[in-house]
């Protein structure tokens, strides 16, 4: 290699390190002491002023000899430096010590229902929900990983989102999810029916449809829209007729390879708005019935009304037979 090229190569290693070195700096920035954090403070000079600490909720520890010392808010160096600052009046030998975080419980978040270990969950960096659920001993086999609810806290306290983890997984989409913040609360519900629901491994492409069958003024299929719930689904789909029966609706959802049906009360839903809505999945199918127990739509007054037309061919055909061609057989038609 030529000198001018050395020359050039040189600075140009030395800026993407440089640049390398403040990417990972802005990417991991160092952790900030919190209420509730347990500390390990050491000074080799002395080692019997060695002290375990917790930051207690005004942000302060309490060392011997020093007194109360503002914890919260200082990175592991920073605290250091107060310390040193503090003690030393006190004591001219210690001009060193060392402050090591063993328990990171100001960066907490809770997770609760089907998870195999739920409750308070604390880290020195909060990681993306996936990793989340799985740090809380991963889902259990009737966990619902398509209806995930986040109940934010601190400053959003009672904010709530619901989240398909499920979708984000099989298309590889995990970075889109929501960032979960301190505080917030996870929860992972219930398959809609209590049944096992489908391995992650066997989840399939699903159809960006509904459907709709029965006591509808237009059975068929309706495009899927994300937070669409039973109501809204049976209202793009026309309305009910007159003659449905909303006290026993039905939605078959489907969960991997399985099938679940769940049971609906449109009309208490309507009065009283319980119970909760319930949002539909991609390929979930509502079923009305009529009030007469029909199945399908297809009900006794209908059945009615065929025979009653049936009745009618039969009295026509009786009326304009010919004389001298009497029938086989008699036919009496009881209105």
């Amino acid at each position: 290699m030529c000198k001018g090229c050395l020359k050039i190569a040189l600075p140009a290693a030395a800026l993407a390190l440089f640049l390398i070195a403040a990417s990972s700096a802005q990417e991991s920035p160092e952790y900030k002491i919190g209420q509730g954090d347990v500390l390990e403070i050491s000074f080799w000079q002395d080692e019997a002023l060695n002290a375990q600490v917790k930051v207690g909720l005004d942000g302060k520890i309490t060392l011997d000899i020093a007194g109360q010392i503002d914890a919260a808010g200082y990175t592991t160096a920073g605290l250091q430096t107060r310390i040193v600052n503090q003690i030393s009046r006190f004591n001219s030998r210690i001009s060193q010590c060392v402050v090591r975080v063993l328990e990171f419980n100001y960066q907490h978040i809770f997770v609760i229902g089907q998870v195999n270990t739920p409750g308070k969950h604390a880290f020195e960096e909060i990681p993306d929900l996936w990793t989340i659920i799985n740090e809380a001993g991963g889902v259990t086999e009737i966990g619902d990983l398509s209806r995930v609810t986040i109940i934010r806290g601190g400053a959003d306290a009672g904010r709530v989102e619901v989240v398909n983890v499920a979708d984000a997984i099989s298309s590889g989409n995990l970075a889109n999810l929501p960032r979960i913040r301190r505080q917030d609360t996870i929860e992972l519900p219930r398959t809609a029916a209590g049944l096992p629901s489908g391995e992650i491994g066997q989840q399939i492409e699903r159809k960006n449809l509904i459907y709709a069958i029965g006591a509808v003024n237009s059975p068929g299929a309706v495009q899927f829209e994300e937070n669409l719930d039973v109501l809204e689904a049976i209202a793009m789909a026309g309305g009910t007729t007159a003659s449905a029966n909303l006290k026993k609706i039905s939605v078959i959802t489907k969960d991997g390879y399985y099938g679940q049906t769940m049971k609906f009360n449109l009309k208490d839903y309507a009065e009283s708005g319980r119970p909760a809505r319930y949002i539909l999945q991609k390929e979930d199918a509502i079923i009305i019935p009529e009030r007469s127990g029909g199945f399908l739509g297809v009900g006794l007054g209908t059945i009615g009304t065929g025979v009653g037309i049936l009745s009618s061919v039969i009295l026509l055909y009786l009326q304009l037979r010919p004389e001298d061609n009497p029938p086989a057989t008699n036919i009496t038609v009881q209105q």
